[in-house]
């Protein structure tokens, strides 16, 4: 029962993305030909929206317990989706790279549809017996015993996973608006040389990219090890999570990073994704702590009894 009804959720979110996409053409439709001014805000609040329902698809599959090849798919359209709202941001400083941004929304509405058809075609198929599985440890030492990896595990890998993906997509965005970093060193600092500005650009450019490489690798890597259930790594990652809101705080007050640097109305797109990055973490981290509460927890055990 619980398989069905997650089936038919993922359905309804896919469903509901399918529609906001046939909406958004319509949205910037009305601001291209009938030159509305309306048209174009509500096409960048739907795109938002679209960005959290997109979210929330591959963990709506590994609730419904779908086939690797599904998730992994649901996954790429968020991927697709973040890309789309990057690609509207790139209008001044790389307008070829911007002019992608129909393109893309084609293979959204593409792959969506394919998505929708084969969660389709799995109503009514029968989910295959599985263990119950142990929610002790995220994977028992119990040398090599094959049990399946609880559900918070895998929810934890994709979220560090997705982490890591839009912390690439930041970075990106971060170096194709170089000239705007260039413009807020020289406002800060009127009197600098050419000189001295390139060399503060380069020094704040090593900086960044070192924070989102370090945190994007640990990330990836925390993927990966919290699946094997040991307490270093529940720590580690809880330390990293700590860290990253750090960074991130770090970004909002730094008036030479993302946000700052974007125009004013590209500014609440940053703000949005870099609050979904510290949600998307915490959560992470949180899963990770889950398993071993729950076998505590008859409640828990007994209202989520496949989930567990």
């Amino acid at each position: 029962m619980t398989h069905s009804r997650m089936l038919l959720f993922y359905l309804m979110l896919a469903g509901l993305i399918l529609l906001g996409i046939l909406i958004e053409g319509f949205l910037i439709g009305t601001s291209l030909f009938a030159g509305t001014i309306w048209g174009r805000t509500t096409h960048s609040a739907l795109g938002l929206l679209l960005l959290l329902l997109t979210l929330l698809l591959p963990l709506a599959a590994l609730l419904a317990r779908l086939p690797g090849k599904m998730t992994i798919w649901s996954a790429v359209l968020f991927v697709l989706t973040l890309l789309q709202v990057a690609l509207a941001g790139f209008t001044r400083s790389v307008p070829f790279l911007a002019a992608l941004h129909p393109s893309n929304a084609m293979l959204l509405f593409g792959l969506n549809v394919i998505l929708i058809i084969q969660g389709w075609q799995m109503r009514g198929k029968k989910r295959p017996e599985t263990e119950q599985a142990q929610t002790a440890n995220a994977l028992p030492d119990d040398g090599g015993a094959r049990n399946r990896v609880p559900l918070e595990i895998n929810l934890g890998t994709g979220g560090y996973l997705l982490y890591t993906l839009i912390s690439v997509g930041v970075l990106t965005l971060f170096l194709l608006n170089r000239n705007d970093v260039v413009n807020a060193v020289k406002t800060l600092n009127p009197g600098f040389s050419q000189r001295e500005i390139d060399g503060s650009v380069y020094s704040i450019q090593v900086i960044v990219v070192g924070a989102h490489i370090f945190f994007g690798t640990c990330t990836a890597c925390l993927a990966f090890l919290i699946r094997t259930g040991k307490n270093w790594v529940r720590i580690a990652s809880s330390v990293v999570a700590g860290l990253v809101v750090l960074e991130i705080c770090y970004e909002w007050l730094s008036p030479t990073d993302v946000p700052a640097i974007l125009a004013p109305n590209q500014r609440i797109y940053a703000v949005f994704v870099q609050i979904l990055m510290i949600l998307m973490i915490l959560s992470c981290v949180a899963l990770q702590w889950l398993p071993r509460r729950a076998t505590s927890s008859p409640l828990i055990s007994g209202v989520f009894p496949d989930l567990l």
